[in-house]
Protein backbone atom coordinates (compact mmCIF):
# COMPACT_ATOMS: atom_id res chain seq x y z
CA UNK A 1 0.00 0.00 0.00
CA UNK A 2 1.16 3.44 -1.14
CA UNK A 3 2.30 6.30 1.85
CA UNK A 4 -0.13 8.73 0.17
CA UNK A 5 -3.61 7.93 -1.63
CA UNK A 6 -5.05 10.83 -3.46
CA UNK A 7 -8.65 10.95 -4.79
CA UNK A 8 -10.56 13.07 -6.33
CA UNK A 9 -11.90 12.52 -10.05
CA UNK A 10 -11.93 9.26 -10.99
CA UNK A 11 -8.54 9.25 -13.38
CA UNK A 12 -7.52 12.53 -12.91
CA UNK A 13 -3.90 14.10 -12.01
CA UNK A 14 -2.50 12.14 -9.38
CA UNK A 15 -5.61 9.56 -8.96
CA UNK A 16 -6.56 6.17 -11.21
CA UNK A 17 -10.22 5.10 -10.02
CA UNK A 18 -9.74 2.88 -7.25
CA UNK A 19 -9.91 5.20 -4.76
CA UNK A 20 -13.29 7.16 -6.24
CA UNK A 21 -15.13 5.48 -3.45
CA UNK A 22 -13.34 8.06 -0.85
CA UNK A 23 -15.09 10.88 -3.00
CA UNK A 24 -17.64 12.84 -1.39
CA UNK A 25 -19.23 12.60 -4.60
CA UNK A 26 -19.35 8.71 -5.49
CA UNK A 27 -23.11 7.52 -5.35
CA UNK A 28 -23.48 5.91 -1.85
CA UNK A 29 -27.15 6.42 -0.58
CA UNK A 30 -27.71 7.30 2.78
CA UNK A 31 -30.11 7.42 5.79
CA UNK A 32 -29.31 10.31 8.06
CA UNK A 33 -31.94 11.69 10.40
CA UNK A 34 -34.96 9.39 8.48
CA UNK A 35 -33.94 11.50 5.20
CA UNK A 36 -32.21 9.25 2.63
CA UNK A 37 -29.13 11.15 0.71
CA UNK A 38 -27.61 10.18 -2.43
CA UNK A 39 -23.89 11.22 -1.49
CA UNK A 40 -21.62 12.72 1.22
CA UNK A 41 -22.58 15.81 -1.11
CA UNK A 42 -25.94 16.21 -1.38
CA UNK A 43 -26.18 15.87 2.90
CA UNK A 44 -22.79 18.46 3.16
CA UNK A 45 -24.56 20.90 0.86
CA UNK A 46 -28.06 20.68 1.76
CA UNK A 47 -27.00 21.04 6.14
CA UNK A 48 -26.05 24.42 4.65
CA UNK A 49 -29.47 25.21 4.54
CA UNK A 50 -31.09 22.70 7.42
CA UNK A 51 -34.79 24.00 8.13
CA UNK A 52 -35.59 26.04 5.21
CA UNK A 53 -37.02 25.23 1.12
CA UNK A 54 -32.90 25.26 0.11
CA UNK A 55 -32.30 21.78 2.09
CA UNK A 56 -35.09 19.61 0.15
CA UNK A 57 -34.09 21.03 -3.00
CA UNK A 58 -30.69 20.22 -2.43
CA UNK A 59 -30.95 17.00 -1.29
CA UNK A 60 -33.10 16.28 -4.00
CA UNK A 61 -30.69 17.63 -6.92
CA UNK A 62 -29.99 14.99 -9.04
CA UNK A 63 -26.16 15.17 -8.81
CA UNK A 64 -23.82 16.29 -6.53
CA UNK A 65 -22.59 19.17 -8.92
CA UNK A 66 -25.91 20.21 -8.95
CA UNK A 67 -26.36 19.78 -5.22
CA UNK A 68 -23.34 21.98 -4.74
CA UNK A 69 -24.28 24.32 -7.01
CA UNK A 70 -27.79 24.52 -5.25
CA UNK A 71 -26.38 25.21 -2.41
CA UNK A 72 -23.97 28.61 -3.12
CA UNK A 73 -27.21 29.94 -4.48
CA UNK A 74 -27.67 31.83 -0.97
CA UNK A 75 -25.68 32.89 1.53
CA UNK A 76 -24.37 30.93 3.75
CA UNK A 77 -25.15 30.61 7.86
CA UNK A 78 -22.67 33.01 10.04
CA UNK A 79 -21.93 29.47 12.35
CA UNK A 80 -21.01 27.85 8.71
CA UNK A 81 -17.28 27.94 9.32
CA UNK A 82 -17.77 26.39 12.78
CA UNK A 83 -20.17 23.90 11.84
CA UNK A 84 -18.91 22.17 8.76
CA UNK A 85 -16.39 19.77 9.70
CA UNK A 86 -19.01 18.35 12.44
CA UNK A 87 -21.61 18.25 9.70
CA UNK A 88 -19.17 16.68 7.40
CA UNK A 89 -17.32 14.00 9.95
CA UNK A 90 -21.18 12.70 10.09
CA UNK A 91 -21.72 12.24 6.79
CA UNK A 92 -18.47 10.16 6.36
CA UNK A 93 -19.53 8.36 9.38
CA UNK A 94 -22.75 7.48 7.86
CA UNK A 95 -21.59 6.43 4.45
CA UNK A 96 -18.92 3.96 5.99
CA UNK A 97 -21.08 2.31 8.24
CA UNK A 98 -24.32 1.80 6.28
CA UNK A 99 -21.79 0.22 3.31
CA UNK A 100 -19.69 -2.40 5.10
CA UNK A 101 -18.15 -2.93 1.57
CA UNK A 102 -17.08 0.45 1.30
CA UNK A 103 -15.32 0.31 5.32
CA UNK A 104 -13.80 -2.38 3.82
CA UNK A 105 -12.10 -0.53 1.15
CA UNK A 106 -11.55 2.16 3.73
CA UNK A 107 -9.87 -0.04 5.81
CA UNK A 108 -7.76 -1.71 3.28
CA UNK A 109 -6.10 1.61 2.57
CA UNK A 110 -4.00 1.03 6.08
CA UNK A 111 -2.17 3.56 7.32
CA UNK A 112 -1.59 5.25 3.89
CA UNK A 113 -2.36 9.61 3.90
CA UNK A 114 -5.47 10.27 2.52
CA UNK A 115 -5.77 13.15 0.49
CA UNK A 116 -8.34 14.67 -1.74
CA UNK A 117 -6.26 16.16 -5.11
CA UNK A 118 -8.58 18.70 -5.40
CA UNK A 119 -7.04 21.30 -7.73
CA UNK A 120 -8.58 24.38 -5.96
CA UNK A 121 -10.07 23.85 -2.43
CA UNK A 122 -7.87 25.23 0.03
CA UNK A 123 -9.62 23.87 2.71
CA UNK A 124 -11.07 20.04 1.65
CA UNK A 125 -8.11 19.60 -0.84
CA UNK A 126 -4.66 18.63 -0.60
CA UNK A 127 -3.11 22.36 -1.86
CA UNK A 128 -5.03 23.44 1.85
CA UNK A 129 -5.74 22.13 4.51
CA UNK A 130 -6.33 18.40 3.61
CA UNK A 131 -9.16 18.57 5.92
CA UNK A 132 -11.54 15.71 3.57
CA UNK A 133 -8.43 13.30 3.59
CA UNK A 134 -8.21 13.92 7.42
CA UNK A 135 -11.41 13.20 8.47
CA UNK A 136 -11.33 10.23 6.68
CA UNK A 137 -8.43 9.18 8.24
CA UNK A 138 -10.43 9.33 11.34
CA UNK A 139 -13.17 7.60 10.38
CA UNK A 140 -10.61 4.90 9.47
CA UNK A 141 -9.29 4.81 12.57
CA UNK A 142 -13.11 4.71 14.08
CA UNK A 143 -13.87 1.35 11.78
CA UNK A 144 -10.20 -0.46 12.70
CA UNK A 145 -11.38 0.21 16.46
CA UNK A 146 -15.01 -1.05 15.98
CA UNK A 147 -13.43 -4.15 13.94
CA UNK A 148 -11.12 -5.01 16.97
CA UNK A 149 -13.80 -4.23 19.77
CA UNK A 150 -15.83 -6.89 18.12
CA UNK A 151 -12.63 -9.62 17.46
CA UNK A 152 -12.15 -9.27 21.31
CA UNK A 153 -15.92 -10.52 21.78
Amino acid sequence: MPDDIYFYERTKGRTDGRCWFLSNFYKAMMIIDGKEYATVEHYFQSMKHAGTELEEKTKLASTPEKAKKLAWTRELPPDWPEMKEGVMLRALRAKFSQHPKLADKLLATGNAHLHEDSPTDMYWGVKGLDRSGKLLMIVRDELREEVSRKDLK
